[in-house]
């Protein structure tokens, strides 16, 4: 990393780390509300992409997703270490920086203990907790796709002749497009709440389509990344379902996005007119589920005190709380803001170069 960024990170990262507890979760709020967004493919994409690597659904299954980014990362760390995997594809692999997945200090990264093994759906449920039936569904529709095959030394591998093909570039300058956002947020309150300026120039201008090969096959490795912890937190609420964060995320829906580390609680965002109550319609809009799918995501979050229902409104309540969705997070303040600040400012020096 440029050594000038770097050490904007770092003291990013100091701000975070001496924040409250209730500031660090309401800037947590502000990485959540866009969660939804990081799961949407457009319909252009699917028309688009080459040998009919399609869809019904505008939304991707979210389980679906982890598992192919997870079968990503372990192909291409282990090509990392052996040169004898995806020969004629070296030079791409070497640009793409994969030595931060293989050093826990960039990200905490799982991907090294698999180097050398061979991945199985056993392998996979384990790893994942999702039972072996989806994973094996998953697995035959990925490999029907043409994302991934099936290796006699490494079980599932990724097609890397898929791999650094241009398709989903809308969708994923989209997916970038709002994580830049949610991080232009977070840069905007912390420098509120010390009076400070970090100059970071927003990037609102993406499209991945226009990237150099190097580039295309490196940026998104981070996404990859992302996609697998989501789906396996540790210490987190595991009654939550990978639908029930996506409708936990379309509910927040921010009428003031600055000046947030003014308060300590989600409750005085809605009392100062900061967080407005949502509703089913709007939620199944926001994050393109079924409505029914959403109704009865909503039904189980309030009946486990995740929503509170006053007439057709919905709130989020006990946002935080002990063994809640973020109770991980907090505990490990440290590690999670380096995971998630080396998370944002290795895609901010990726598409700043664009």
């Amino acid at each position: 990393m440029d050594p000038n960024l770097e050490a904007k990170k770092d003291k990013v990262i100091d701000l975070i780390n001496n924040l409250e507890d209730g500031n660090f979760a309401l800037l947590l709020l502000i990485h959540i509300s866009r969660y939804q967004n990081l799961f949407l493919h457009t319909e252009p994409d699917w028309e688009n992409s080459p040998n009919n690597w399609i869809t019904k659904d505008r939304r991707l299954q979210d389980e679906s997703i982890g598992v192919l980014s997870f079968i990503i990362l372990y192909s291409l760390t282990n090509a990392h270490v052996d040169e004898n995997l995806f020969p004629e594809y070296r030079k791409q692999i070497k640009a793409m920086k994969l030595e931060d997945f293989l050093d826990n200090n960039f990200f905490i990264s799982p991907f090294t203990n698999f180097i050398g093994k061979k991945i199985s759906l056993k392998v996979l449920e384990s790893f994942f907790s999702i039972p072996r039936e989806n994973i094996r569904r998953y697995i035959n529709s990925l490999i029907e796709a043409g994302f991934i095959s099936k290796d006699k030394k490494y079980g599932y591998l990724v097609n890397m002749e898929a791999y650094v093909q241009y398709i989903f570039t809308d969708s994923l300058s989209k997916i970038m497009k709002s994580l830049m956002r949610t991080f232009d947020d977070i840069i905007a309150n912390l420098e509120e709440k010390y009076q400070l300026k970090l100059n970071l120039k927003p990037i609102s201008s993406i499209d991945l389509g226009k990237t150099k090969p190097d580039l295309w096959n490196r940026i998104r490795l981070p996404m990859y990344h992302f996609w697998v912890r989501v789906l396996t937190l540790e210490g987190n609420d595991h009654l939550l379902s990978p639908n029930d964060r996506v409708v936990l995320s379309a509910s927040i829906y921010f009428r003031k996005r600055k000046g947030l580390l003014n308060f300590t609680n989600i409750s005085e965002l809605y009392e100062n007119d900061y967080l407005l109550p949502t509703n089913i319609s709007s939620i199944a809009e926001a994050s393109k589920m079924p409505r029914e799918t959403v109704r009865r995501c909503s039904n189980k979050l309030i009946k486990i005190g995740h929503f509170e229902k006053k007439g057709r409104q919905l709130f989020r309540t006990n946002y935080a709380h002990k063994d809640g969705e973020i109770a991980s997070f907090i505990k490990n303040k440290a590690i999670t803001t380096r995971d998630m600040m080396n998370f944002y400012f290795r895609i901010y020096e990726d598409l700043a170069q664009i």
